[in-house]
């Protein structure tokens, strides 16, 4: 029905390249260093940056025992920290499991049981509900604080 209204002059294929996300982030992160990835309240965060942290992140992971295609729970509001998380976890080669911040932690726990994740990214307002699966479920939980991005100075 919609090859009815489909532009002639416009191929009805995508030729997909075959890089990863984090491939993308990093040649944008060499193209345009400075230029804002991401602005949250009126925070910008540099593509250099972004990289940066990302690679910190997956490093971090990868210290933890994170190996291709583990689960890493991913347990933030929308926020810088969610970005930087979500690539991190890809960058390590595992598998994103986004859990919505206003789960409890009984289903928490479900999602940890039901992925075999063994590791959590958690916003520091969700602790309450996470830490108490630490070291019964979880093996390691990395805590962020959203104000790390509010009003601070240029990132060197």
């Amino acid at each position: 029905m919609h090859n009815a209204f489909w532009p002639e002059h416009v191929g009805r294929h995508l030729t997909l390249p075959a890089t990863s996300l984090h491939d993308n982030l990093a040649v944008s992160a060499r193209r345009y260093p400075e230029k804002a990835a991401l602005i949250f309240y009126g925070t910008e965060v540099s593509y250099a940056r972004l990289h940066d942290e990302v690679e910190r992140v997956a490093g971090w992971l990868t210290r933890q025992g994170v190996a291709p295609r583990d689960r890493v729970l991913l347990y933030l509001q929308n926020s810088p920290q969610f970005v930087v998380g979500y690539y991190a976890i890809l960058r390590a080669g595992a598998v994103v499991v986004p859990v919505n911040p206003m789960s409890l932690r009984s289903e928490l726990a479900h999602y940890a049981r039901d992925s075999d994740a063994r590791i959590a990214i958690a916003g520091q307002e969700l602790r309450e509900e996470v830490l108490p699966l630490l070291y019964n479920l979880l093996e390691h939980v990395l805590i962020a604080a959203y104000c790390d991005y509010l009003g601070e100075a240029e990132y060197a």
